[in-house]
């Protein structure tokens, strides 16, 4: 009797690793050669739009694609806005240094930086509710255990003699980025096994280094050890890549 075909497994939708070494290596290599030449910032501003407006265009594309659907399209849409928000950010900063010779920090390009998280919050929120309106314990604990853990160590190793702008700015902006990332790991859990597991897994990977970066440079602003060829950049050059990837990935999935 002849064998049954065996159908291959369609869903299956593996990382390409080429990539990644290629994301890794060109934003290493990006920023060995911003530390050798003289004058990096409009290289350095040029990148830190460019991603993030390649997000926003990726995203609204993707959205108009599942126009109609209960949840693809609105959740796109809030993933654009939040990049909106970096965009517009990063825009500001460079105006204010480049063009107008002052410091940007604290200024209202810190607003829309700070769009960013209830907007990638909605984005996954949207995602995870659908999917999973239920949620256990360890769902609860990884939502809120690592925004009070990790916030907790940042108000241990900053706080000062008295309250200032710098901590309590940077206090909230940890809060939002680490709840961002527990809500990005919930959601992972919540697409294990599935279709999309794998974009949830390179966008946890990118929530996660942006949630690095966001903690590394609140804490050298403290300090005032911040600076455009500081390797903190590299954790949000790699964010940004990664959330790309998992959109172009989800794109090409569904």
């Amino acid at each position: 009797m002849k064998e049954p075909e065996i159908v291959p497994d369609k869903l299956s939708d593996p990382i390409n690793f080429k990539i990644i070494a290629l994301i890794i290596g060109g934003v290493i290599g990006l920023h060995i050669w911003i530390n050798f030449t003289n004058d990096p910032r409009i290289v350095i501003y040029s990148w830190s739009m460019g991603v993030p407006f390649a997000i926003i265009v990726v995203s609204f594309i993707t959205a108009k694609k599942y126009f109609g659907t209960l949840i693809y399209s609105k959740a796109f849409k809030f993933l654009g806005i939040s990049f909106i928000g970096i965009f517009f950010g990063e825009l500001i900063y460079f105006i204010y240094e480049e063009l107008l010779g002052l410091d940007p920090y604290p200024s209202i390009g810190d607003v829309f930086y700070f769009m960013f998280y209830p907007m990638i919050i909605l984005f996954l929120r949207i995602n995870i509710r659908f999917f999973s309106p239920k949620h256990n314990k360890i769902d609860t604990i990884t939502v809120l255990g690592i925004p009070i853990t990790l916030s907790g160590i940042y108000v241990i190793l900053t706080t000062p003699n008295e309250f200032n702008f710098d901590f309590g700015f940077g206090l909230v902006s940890i809060i939002a980025t680490t709840t961002t990332l527990g809500f990005a790991i919930r959601a992972v859990r919540t697409f294990r096994g599935g279709v999309i597991q794998t974009t949830w897994v390179l966008f946890i990977i990118g929530a996660l280094s942006i949630a690095i970066g966001d903690v590394w440079y609140y804490y050298l602003e403290i300090f005032e050890g911040y600076s455009l060829e500081h390797p903190v950049n590299l954790f949000w050059y790699v964010g940004y890549l990664f959330v790309l990837y998992s959109l172009l990935k989800h794109r090409k999935t569904l």
